[in-house]
């Protein structure tokens, strides 16, 4: 059940990632300017807590409540700060 957990959204990032790189590829390099190292750490970060929290929650370690508090959180820092633009 874990390689599930943590196997599905890794195969995901990798087809957006790959669909990324080859839509960047065809375009002028617009996307280059949102795919800055600071905003790819916290691309990852956010990942990594969401997988982990899920993975936690059907190993039954924490409780739905806390993934709630733990998934609102995400989504409060994913909206209040906004990602930075090379401009």
């Amino acid at each position: 059940m874990s390689l599930i957990v943590l196997g599905l959204p890794s195969l995901v990032m990798v087809i957006c990632w790959i669909s990324l790189m080859v839509t960047m590829s065809k375009t002028t390099g617009e996307l280059k300017l949102f795919l800055s190292p600071n905003n790819l750490v916290k691309i990852f970060a956010i990942y990594l807590v969401i997988v982990g929290t899920l993975l936690l929650g059907l190993l039954k370690i924490i409780e739905g409540q806390t993934i709630g508090v733990i998934f609102s959180g995400i989504i409060g820092y994913t909206i209040g700060h906004k990602f930075e633009n090379k401009e």
